[in-house]
């Protein structure tokens, strides 16, 4: 009997079909470490909207008798961090083919006083 050597066709179809497996298993982990990343800026989330509540609590108990022309508009950014939550929430946990409102971050919060 007589053996032939592989051809260098289907040796290439061998060692691309070794490497999608191999990234194939590379992407699993890959995924698990965006998915902890996003849920660890999700909870940093969570400490900015505490912190600006704080702030928010902070300016109203100091009573200032004179107010200042411009102020932090806290509404605004809270409303943003709610737009950023909600999309990474929607990232993590999609829904099958439901359509979506998306709204802009705004990122201006000096506001002038009327």
């Amino acid at each position: 009997m007589r053996s032939f050597p592989a051809s260098p066709c289907r040796a290439g179809h061998l060692a691309g079909a070794a490497g999608m497996l191999f990234l194939f298993t590379l992407a699993i982990p890959v995924q698990a470490a965006e998915q902890d990343e996003l849920a660890t800026a999700m909870r940093q989330l969570d400490q900015v909207q505490a912190a600006l509540e704080r702030a928010r609590v902070a300016v109203v108990q100091s009573g200032s008798s004179e107010p200042s022309r411009y102020f932090f508009d806290y509404p605004r950014a809270r409303a943003d961090l709610e737009t950023i939550r909600d999309g990474i929430d929607r990232y993590l946990t999609p829904s099958r083919a439901q359509p979506r409102t998306t709204s802009a971050v705004n990122g201006h919060y000096r506001r002038e006083r009327p």
